[in-house]
């Protein structure tokens, strides 16, 4: 059921977690919104989050035993996003067999992407991550819109005894939190709204992205058809007058019916992949085990791109173009947990000795559509086994990967197939 924002508008009590959504959409120009449509939506879990803090210091002035005055420092804003590997195995290649948003997340992560039509979507660190996108997190009756966002880490565990998970986190420019807000009257050949309460202007600070919505809460109006939407250039909380960017308007008479409504972007119907990989289906390959491996408890893989976030150019609250620089090493680090036996610890002669291994994780059936993650060189260190009261023996092997020859830049190679 499509969202009706005038019901959302009406609504007197709390917002509600479960109306959460969010859209990842690369952007043209860095640190520039840019516009979400139906296609950008990635399905998230329970988790997800934008924290935006600007600390406020007690100013250092002398003045006797009470605090008078404060000073801002920098703003931070970060984000979080928990999500399924959600692939579909019936389309036709790898390139259309994951989200749009998501292929956005694996470029900006590890820097490059190459697409075969039909055939295949390929991620690997030859190239040094230089994109930034828009994230936007929406709920019943808010947003928050975060602008020259970057991958900056992402986890993904697969456990033998639950399903495998891809936890994303990352950092932006800035953030605006946008609501819902009623108008009345005729803005038509204006580029101005004029709020039915004045403290709902509060709702729409500057470079938030809108959009108008017409009287019965749903149709959007010509002036923002979906997936256009309008920047706000000046807000008045004294006036509740919020001026948009863009031509004038001309189909934003609220005096129709009840009134328009103004309201945070969204596209009017979100799609996107939703078929859980879960790991029931799916093989992990060390070539050091002879190529394959009968039982691993948990495989953790965790990519950091230790990126230098530039924060400090004078002038500037926040993150300054081009917000980040890939300036220190991509880290990657892999832990595997597996049973103790006759394989493994032949195994872990080869670990004693600091041999590298190359590993292969696929998490789907390879008769259709899959993911493949190849790790062609990780160096464990030495792991130990302790003895349990009872059952198997389970020992961690954690180790670090490494390009295969200088300038290769192949510690990993994430491949929908």
């Amino acid at each position: 059921m499509a969202k009706n924002f005038k019901n959302n508008y009406d609504k007197t009590g709390d917002s509600i977690a479960l109306e959460q959504s969010v859209f990842v959409v690369l952007e043209t120009v860095k640190g520039t919104f840019a516009a979400p449509t139906d296609s950008d939506f990635v399905f998230s879990i329970a988790g997800s989050a934008v924290t935006h803090t600007q600390p406020v210091t007690s100013s250092p002035h002398r003045s006797g035993r009470h605090n008078t005055d404060t000073y801002a420092e920098k703003k931070s804003t970060e984000w979080e996003l928990p999500t399924f590997i959600n692939i579909d195995t019936a389309a036709p290649g790898g390139d259309t067999a994951r989200d749009a948003g998501v292929a956005v997340l694996w470029k900006s992560l590890l820097g490059n992407q190459t697409d075969s039509a039909g055939v295949s979507s390929i991620f690997e660190s030859s190239v040094d991550p230089d994109i930034t996108f828009s994230f936007y997190e929406n709920g019943d009756i808010w947003s928050q819109q975060v602008r020259g966002s970057f991958v900056e880490s992402l986890n993904l565990n697969a456990p033998g005894d639950g399903q495998a998970q891809a936890n994303w986190s990352g950092a932006g420019a800035d953030r605006v939190r946008v609501g819902i807000g009623k108008f009345t009257s005729d803005s038509n050949t204006t580029n101005i709204i004029t709020l039915v309460s004045v403290t709902e202007a509060k709702r729409f600070p500057v470079g938030a992205q809108v959009m108008i919505i017409e009287d019965d809460g749903l149709v959007r109006s010509a002036d923002t058809p979906n997936g256009s939407y309008r920047t706000v250039t000046a807000t008045n909380i004294a006036t509740g007058a919020v001026t948009l960017d863009g031509a004038v308007l001309a189909d934003a008479d609220g005096t129709t019916g009840t009134g328009f409504y103004l309201a945070y972007a969204e596209p009017a119907s979100p799609t996107g992949i939703s078929n859980i990989q879960t790991g029931l289906v799916g093989s992990i390959a060390i070539d050091g085990l002879g190529g394959t491996v009968a039982c691993v408890r948990n495989f953790d893989l965790t990519l950091n791109n230790n990126h230098e976030r530039v924060s400090y150019c004078y002038g500037s609250d926040g993150l300054s173009t081009p917000f980040f620089v890939p300036g220190d090493r991509l880290s990657v680090e892999l832990s595997v947990e597996m049973n103790l036996n006759h394989p493994t610890l032949e195994w872990l002669y080869d670990l004693d000795q600091f041999t590298s291994q190359d590993i292969d994780f696929i998490l789907g059936d390879v008769a259709t559509r899959h993911l493949k993650i190849d790790l062609p060189k990780i160096i464990f260190t030495i792991p130990s086994t302790t003895v349990p009261e009872s059952g198997s023996i389970p020992f961690s092997a954690e180790g670090i990967g490494y390009q295969t020859n200088l300038g290769s830049a192949n510690e990993v190679t994430v491949s929908y197939l």
